[in-house]
């Protein structure tokens, strides 16, 4: 018998902001940024409401968003941030220590265009300049591949065979504040997929 999902109507931010919900991480640091800021904001409130245990971090920067999560990363902790453009680019330093100290960090990078004057853009001249970076990327088509990869990105990180960051590209606008219907896994089938190396959500 197929298993019958939820499907909800979502922007791709709030669908990214429900997988980092059912994926429950121990520590998250962010800050705000243009278009990513919804992710963030959306997963705060499920912090506020008490339906996870995430520590929530509010850093001055996102040079030291990925600084607070390399650390606790590297204090054994499932550790998450989200960023956009400039901030991945001010992250740039930290970036490559993640990757080459193999912390299993996953970061939601919401494209936008790296340029003067600014520009909110979508491109992916952001990702594209850590491509070098020993980082993991994936690249999302749709709604629903933001919230499948976000989920997946945790197993492949922590997977001991792997044990790299991972960062799931959604283009700016267009995915992150687009609405489409997108299928949700049950709460436990995710915990349960991200507990064992041998269960496994098949998407």
């Amino acid at each position: 018998m197929e298993k019958v999902y939820e499907k909800k109507a979502l922007t791709g931010a709030e669908a990214v902001a429900y997988a980092m919900k059912q994926i429950n991480p121990d520590v998250v640091a962010a800050y705000p940024i243009t278009p990513q800021t919804p992710i963030v904001e959306y997963f705060a409130k499920f912090v506020a409401d008490g339906e996870v245990d995430t520590e929530m971090i509010p850093v001055e920067s996102e040079h030291s968003a990925m600084s607070a999560v390399v650390g606790a990363a590297a204090a054994g902790a499932r550790a998450m941030t989200a960023t956009s453009a400039n901030g991945l680019a001010l992250m740039h330093e930290i970036v490559y220590i993640a990757a080459s100290t193999r912390l299993p960090i996953v970061m939601p990078v919401v494209n936008r265009a790296l340029s003067a004057p600014i520009n909110i853009h979508c491109d992916h001249s952001d990702a594209m300049a850590e491509r070098d970076s020993g980082w993991i990327q994936f690249y999302v088509e749709n709604n629903q591949e933001a919230y499948d990869l976000t989920i997946l990105a945790v197993k492949l990180a922590e997977h001991e065979d792997v044990r790299l960051p991972v960062m799931v590209n959604l283009d700016g606008f267009i995915i992150s504040h687009g609405v489409e219907p997108v299928e949700l896994y049950p709460d436990d089938l995710v915990k349960n997929s991200l507990v064992s190396q041998n269960h496994c959500i098949h998407f």
